[in-house]
C-alpha cells in the first residue's frame, strides 16, 4: 500500500479519535450537571448518544484492524497481524464492559474478566514483539521482561480459573493483575525509556493508555458505584489512541527497512553494472559456464584469447568451453573432478592448439537455483615455454642436444636396477684439449653410451664401430683441418655392479688405461688387473679428498731451511707440507696428490693451504720470527686466471705482507702453459712475492728454464745431494748449477741433506741454503705432537 494512503489513514483516524473525545466530552458534561447537582446515580446503562459514539470509535478501530490485516496480507510480516489481534481483542473487550454487546460466557462480569485478561495477555506479547523492532528488549531489560511474563501468567491461570470455578475473587484477582502490569510499565519508564527515547509520541500514548486503565479498574475498588460513561469512551478512545500510535510507527519502521531495501537494491544495481563494466574491460579472459561447460557468458578478452565467436543465441547452440583446448574431455574431468572435491580448481594447467598453454582457474556459483562455473583463464605460454626449455636444459647438453650427466646417471641407474645385463661404455676424445685450445672451448670431451641388453662382445664390437668412425672423421675450423679419435673404456652391467658410481668409476679407470696404452683404443675393464686396481684407489683417494677438504682434515707440517753461508740469520725458514689426517693416520703428499692432480683437485688444496698458512702467521708472533715461508703451488694452480685475485684476497684479509712468502714451482709446472703461466708469476713478483724452482734436475733440466724463468732461488732435486760424497759427477753438477744461478743473481738451495759430511761439502761448493733429516724432520705447523706418517717424504 502506498505510503501517501497509510499517513491519511492514520491522520484521519487520529482526527476521528479527538472528534470523538471532544464530542463525548460535552455531552457528558451537559448529562453530569443535573445529575451532579441532584445527587443521582448514574445509570448502568448509557444513553443513545453514548452508544453512538461508541460505536463511531469501535468503527474507527475495526477500520485499523482491517487495515493493518491487508497489511499483513501483503507483507506477511507478523507484527501486523499481532497487532491487528491485539486491537480487536481491545475493541471487543472494551464492547463487552461498555454494554455494546455482550458475550455468552456466563454473566456480564464474567465475560468482562475474560476478555479483559486475555487482552493484557495478547497485548504484553504484542508490545514485547513491538519492541523487538527497534532493540533486544528482552537482553537489556530481563527484569521488566521477566515481571510482563509473570503477569500474563497470572492472567491466563485467572481466565482459566474462573471458567472453571467462577467466585468473585476472580474479579478482584484480575484487576489486581491488570493494574500490576499496567504498574510495571509506568514505574519503569526510566529503565526502558532511553533505549527508545526516539518514540516519545508513542511512549506518551502508552503511558496515558496505562494511567486510564489502572484509574479505570482502582475505581471500583475504592468507591462502590458505577463507571460514567464519560470514563468508558476515555478508556475506548486512549486505547484506540494508543495503538494509532503503534500502527504509525511500524508503519514508519517498515517504511524504512523499505527504504534500506530500496537502497542497498540501488547499490546492487549499480554495482552490477560496475562488475558489467569491469567484466567487459578487463584483461583477464573471465568466463561462465553451465555445470556441462556450455558457454553463458564471456568478456572480449576471452574471445579474443580462444577465438570464441560468442553471439547472443539460444543456450543449445552455444559452444563448450573445453572444446576450445587439446584433449577436450579429459580437460573438463580434471575440471569438474577439482570442483567436486575442492569446491575450486586453482592454476589449472591446460594445453591449448598450436603449443600454448594457459591456466584456468574456476568455482562453483548458483544463480536462480542453477549451478553454473566461473572462472579466468591466463595465457601463461611464454612460461611454460620457458620452463619446457628449462626443464629440457636440465637433462640436457644444450651444444649437443645429448643427455647431461645427471640425466645419463639416472638412466644408468635404472639399467642397473633392471637385473639385465648391458654394457657401458666410457669415451674419452683424444687430445680434444687441443682443438679447444686452438678453436675456443668448444665443448666436453667425455661421454657416456649404455647398451641395453647386450654383452660384452656385443657390446666392444659396438665400441669399435663409434671408435672407427671417430678416426676416419675429420672437420675444418678455420681454414684448420682437425683429425679426432677416442680412447674408449667398457664394463659390463651385471649383479657385481650395484651403483651408478661404481660402474662409471670402473668404465672410467678402463678409459684411461686405454689412454695410457697409446690411445685410440678399446679396452675393457678387468677388475684384477694391477692398474685397474690402481686407477680405482686413485677414484678412492678422490672421494677422501673431496671429504677432506669439506671437513677440513688436512693438516699442515713444515720443514726446517738452514743457510749454509757464514751469516746465518736468527729468522726462521721453513717449507710448508700438507698432509691428510685418516683412520690410518696421517697420509704424505705422495699417496693423495696425484689423484688430485688427475681429478683437479690440486686448485683447491693449494688455497686451502695457503689461507691456512696466513692464518698461522698472523697468530702470536709467528710473523715476527718468521724470515721467509715457501709454499708449494701446483701446475694446475699457476693456470688459474683467478687465483692472483684469490691471493690479494687472502693478503687484504691477513694483512701480511707477501714478502715473506715464496712460492715453490716445479719445471714442468712452468714450461707446461708457459705463457699463462709466466704472466701468473709476473703479477704475483709485482705484489711482492718471491719464487723458487723446485726440483731441479728431475726432468726437462735447462739452463734455459733457469735464464727464462723469473725465480729468486733454485732448489737443487735431492737425488744429486744424497750421494753426493761419494759420486763426483754429482759433485761436479751441483757445483755448475751454483755457478750458474750465482752468475744469474739467484740463490741455490739443496734437498735431502742427511748428514753433517754432506751439510760441509755444500758449503765448500757455496750452496746458500740446506733442508732434509739432517736440519729437522718435518713437523706439526701448529706445534702437535708428531703423528706417524704413511710413505713419507720429505717434500711436496
Amino acid at each position: 500500500m502506498p505510503l501517501k494512503i497509510r499517513k491519511y489513514c492514520d491522520c484521519a483516524s487520529t482526527l476521528a479519535v479527538f472528534i470523538t473525545l471532544f464530542v463525548t466530552t460535552v455531552a457528558q458534561a451537559n448529562d453530569l450537571l443535573p445529575t451532579t447537582l441532584g445527587l443521582i446515580k448514574y445509570p448502568t446503562i448509557m444513553s443513545s448518544t453514548d452508544q453512538m459514539i461508541s460505536y463511531l470509535i469501535v468503527g474507527f478501530s475495526l477500520g485499523i484492524i482491517a487495515y493493518h490485516l491487508i497489511l499483513y496480507s501483503c507483507t506477511r510480516q507478523s507484527i501486523y497481524l499481532r497487532f491487528s489481534v491485539a486491537l480487536l481483542g481491545y475493541v471487543v473487550g472494551v464492547g463487552e464492559g461498555n454494554g455494546l454487546w455482550h458475550l455468552a460466557i456466563g454473566s456480564h462480569d464474567s465475560a468482562v474478566l475474560v476478555l479483559d485478561t486475555l487482552n493484557l495477555v495478547l497485548f504484553i506479547s504484542f508490545f514485547e514483539h513491538f519492541l523487538n523492532l527497534f532493540v533486544d528488549f528482552k537482553g537489556k531489560h530481563p527484569l521488566i521482561t521477566r515481571g510482563l511474563h509473570t503477569c500474563a501468567a497470572l492472567g491466563i491461570v485467572l481466565i482459566v480459573g474462573n471458567l472453571l470455578f467462577p467466585h468473585p475473587i476472580f474479579l478482584v484477582a484480575y484487576r489486581v493483575v491488570i493494574v500490576m502490569a499496567c504498574l510495571i510499565g509506568i514505574l519503569t519508564p526510566h529503565c526502558w525509556y532511553p533505549t527508545i527515547k526516539h518514540l516519545r509520541t508513542f511512549i506518551t500514548t502508552v503511558l496515558l493508555f496505562l494511567i486510564v486503565v489502572v484509574y479505570y479498574h482502582i475505581s471500583p475498588l475504592i468507591v462502590d458505584n458505577n463507571h460514567i460513561p464519560f470514563m468508558y469512551h476515555l478508556s475506548l478512545a486512549s486505547g484506540t489512541l494508543m495503538f494509532l500510535s503503534f500502527s504509525s510507527i511500524i508503519n514508519m519502521r517498515f517504511n524504512y527497512d523499505r527504504e534500506q531495501v530500496a537502497l542497498a537494491q540501488k547499490m546492487s544495481i549499480q554495482s552490477l553494472e560496475k562488475y558489467q563494466i569491469l567484466y567487459h574491460n578487463a584483461l583477464e579472459s573471465l568466463f561462465t559456464t553451465f555445470i556441462d561447460g556450455r558457454l553463458l557468458q564471456v568478456n572480449p578478452a576471452l574471445q579474443k584469447l580462444l577465438a570464441v565467436k560468442f553471439v547472443e543465441q539460444p543456450i543449445i547452440n552455444q559452444s563448450f568451453l573445453h572444446s576450445y583446448f587439446a584433449e577436450p574431455e579429459n580437460v573438463w574431468k580434471k575440471i569438474t573432478q577439482g570442483l567436486k572435491q575442492h569446491g575450486t580448481v586453482e592454476a589449472l594447467e591446460i594445453q591449448g592448439p598450436d603449443n600454448t598453454w594457459y591456466s584456468l582457474s574456476a568455482r562453483h556459483i548458483s544463480a536462480n537455483d542453477i549451478d553454473l562455473i566461473e572462472g579466468s583463464i591466463i595465457d601463461i605460454s611464454q612460461r611454460k615455454q620457458q620452463e619446457l626449455q628449462l626443464a629440457y636444459l636440465a637433462k640436457r647438453d644444450p651444444l649437443t642436444g645429448l643427455h647431461n650427466r645427471n640425466a645419463f646417471e639416472n638412466y644408468l641407474q635404472e639399467a642397473i636396477s633392471s637385473q639385465i645385463t648391458h654394457t657401458l661404455l666410457f669415451i674419452d676424445l683424444d687430445q680434444f684439449k687441443v682443438i679447444n685450445d686452438t678453436c675456443g672451448h668448444v665443448a666436453g670431451d667425455e661421454f657416456g653410451i649404455i647398451f641395453y641388453n647386450q654383452n660384452q662382445a656385443v657390446g666392444k664390437a659396438s665400441a669399435e664401430r663409434i671408435r672407427l668412425a671417430l678416426e676416419a672423421n675429420h672437420f675444418q675450423w678455420v681454414q684448420r683441418i682437425f683429425k679426432t679419435s677416442a680412447s674408449i673404456g667398457l664394463i659390463t652391467l651385471d649383479a657385481h655392479i650395484t651403483s651408478g658410481e661404481k660402474a662409471l668409476s670402473l668404465a672410467d679407470a678402463a678409459c684411461y688405461e686405454a689412454k695410457d696404452a697409446g690411445r685410440n683404443r678399446v679396452l675393457i675393464n678387468d677388475p684384477d688387473k694391477q692398474v685397474t686396481i690402481y686407477r680405482q684407489s686413485q677414484m678412492d683417494m678422490v672421494a677422501t679428498l673431496t671429504q677432506a677438504l669439506r671437513d677440513h682434515q688436512l693438516t699442515l707440517f713444515q720443514q726446517p731451511i738452514i743457510s749454509l753461508t757464514p751469516q746465518p740469520t736468527h729468522l726462521q725458514h721453513y717449507e710448508v707440507l700438507v698432509r691428510l689426517h685418516t683412520d690410518n693416520g696421517l697420509l704424505a703428499p705422495g699417496a693423495f696428490l696425484p689423484a688430485a692432480q688427475r681429478y683437479h683437485l690440486l686448485p683447491q688444496i693449494d688455497r686451502w693451504v695457503f689461507n691456512r698458512t696466513c692464518a698461522w702467521l698472523i697468530e702470536g708472533d709467528n710473523l715476527v720470527q718468521s724470515g721467509m715461508v715457501n709454499i708449494n703451488l701446483s701446475p694446475q694452480t699457476l693456470a688459474d686466471p683467478l687465483f692472483v685475485a684469490f691471493i690479494r684476497k687472502c693478503l687484504l684479509e691477513h694483512n701480511i705482507s707477501p714478502a715473506k712468502i715464496c712460492f715453490e714451482i716445479t719445471e714442468y709446472s712452468a714450461i707446461n702453459n708457459f705463457s699463462l703461466v709466466l704472466r701468473n708469476i709476473l703479477k704475483l713478483r709485482e705484489l711482492g712475492f718471491r719464487f723458487a724452482l723446485d726440483d731441479f734436475g728431475s726432468g726437462f733440466a735447462s739452463f734455459d728454464h733457469v735464464k727464462r724463468l723469473p725465480v729468486d732461488v733454485i732448489k737443487i732435486d735431492g737425488r744429486f745431494i744424497r750421494e753426493l760424497k761419494h759420486d763426483a759427477t754429482n759433485k761436479t753438477l751441483v757445483r755448475a748449477v751454483t755457478e750458474i744461478a750465482h752468475t744469474l743473481g739467484k740463490q741455490v738451495t739443496a734437498e735431502s741433506i742427511e748428514d753433517q759430511e754432506t751439510a760441509d761439502i755444500l758449503r765448500g761448493l757455496n750452496v746458500d741454503f740446506g733442508q732434509g733429516y739432517y736440519f729437522g724432520r718435518p713437523a706439526a705447523l701448529y706445534g702437535q705432537e708428531p703423528l706417524p706418517v704413511t710413505q713419507f717424504s720429505c717434500a711436496v
